[in-house]
């Protein structure tokens, strides 16, 4: 009883001087709970403005979407170039741009392709900036720029060694050498585009391309 006595006693006594602490303080420690609270509040409302901007760039995405389809695509590209400018660096506005970028290079409108995929290689994005790399390659190659393409899948392949887009780097970038005249180069682009990936559309491609070249 006398030990419970005692703890509660040096327990009052710590509280007073706490009390009297912050008396002797009042000012900045006000200040203190003032920034603490300030930032609290910031730190939640930069996750809400976050959330907020994630879920209203998808909408544009969508709504440009269905604007491509319903009206044409100048109103499409419209939608597209409006979320860019409202939401850049977002994700929708990444994949807004390869969508717009896509569709020009299947209307055979490959310079206007290249330059937007050559915009998307510094998206902070790594999914992105991995297709706009290949995209381009397939784009250079397109407008007969051989020795542009195999640079860029050169040095895409050199800077992610593990990218899911390796095999159509690898099958671009054995391509342009071939389309290029440079058969040796090709020919060994193709042997290592079928001994990692022997089981996939380009291990085939590759298989049947080595034959060609080695006659």
């Amino acid at each position: 009883m006398q030990n419970t006595n005692n703890n509660q006693e040096t327990l009052s006594a710590a509280i007073s001087k706490f009390i009297d602490l912050c008396k002797a303080h009042k000012k900045p420690l006000l200040i203190i709970l003032i920034a603490v609270i300030v930032a609290a509040g910031g730190i939640s409302g930069y996750i809400s403005h976050r959330k907020s901007t994630l879920q209203n760039s998808w909408a544009r995405f969508y709504d440009a979407q269905l604007a491509l389809l319903s009206q044409g695509q100048e109103s499409g590209f419209a939608a597209f170039d409006q979320l860019n400018e409202t939401y850049p660096d977002t994700d929708a506005a990444y994949y807004g741009k390869l969508m717009q970028a896509d569709l020009l290079f299947t209307e055979e409108n490959f310079a206007q392709a290249e330059d937007i995929y050559k915009s998307l290689l510094n998206a902070k994005n790594p999914q992105v900036r991995a297709i706009a790399a290949v995209s381009l390659g397939g784009a250079q190659q397109a407008v007969k720029d051989y020795e542009g393409s195999v640079a860029t899948m050169q040095s895409f392949i050199a800077a992610n060694p593990t990218s899911f887009a390796l095999p159509q780097a690898y099958f671009t970038l054995a391509l342009s050498q071939e389309l290029s005249g440079d058969k040796a180069a090709a020919l060994e682009t193709y042997k290592k585009l079928l001994e990692d990936y022997t089981q996939t559309y380009f291990g085939v491609f590759a298989k049947d391309k080595i034959s060609q070249l080695s006659k």
